[in-house]
């Protein structure tokens, strides 16, 4: 069980999903409603899940399409299940966003539970 929850920790992208999190904030601050910049948080979503990708080849050495692809969708995911009433107006999405984006979470659960850890193992010296 230790290995599962450390698969799906790893494969969590902290870093970007706390700067998702400071922008939300600002806009908070400046009372943008939570429902209101859909197109714009699109945006900085897809920006972020660029940085992630480029965390992960650049720190650490993750190279594999599908990886970077499990990534880029687990982020995409946790933005929605963030950021609910902001995306019910997507088209496809939309008016089920809250159904959905739940079902989209427990997926890609289960998904990081086959895959390897993002992180290459160091070797023992």
């Amino acid at each position: 069980m230790d290995k599962r929850l450390e698969n799906i920790r790893l494969y969590f992208p902290a870093e970007v999903t706390g700067a998702y999190l400071a922008i939300q904030s600002l806009l908070t601050a400046n009372s943008i409603k939570n429902t209101e910049m859909m197109w714009t948080m699109t945006a900085v979503a897809l920006a972020l899940t660029a940085v992630n990708v480029a965390i992960y080849i650049r720190f650490y050495n993750v190279s594999s399409i599908l990886i970077h692809g499990a990534l880029a969708i687990g982020f995409l995911t946790w933005v929605i299940n963030i950021d609910l009433k902001r995306f019910t107006d997507m088209p496809l999405l939309g008016n089920h966003v809250e159904i959905t984006g739940p079902i989209l979470l427990v997926f890609y659960s289960l998904l990081t539970l086959f895959m390897a850890s993002p992180i290459p193992a160091k070797p023992k010296v």
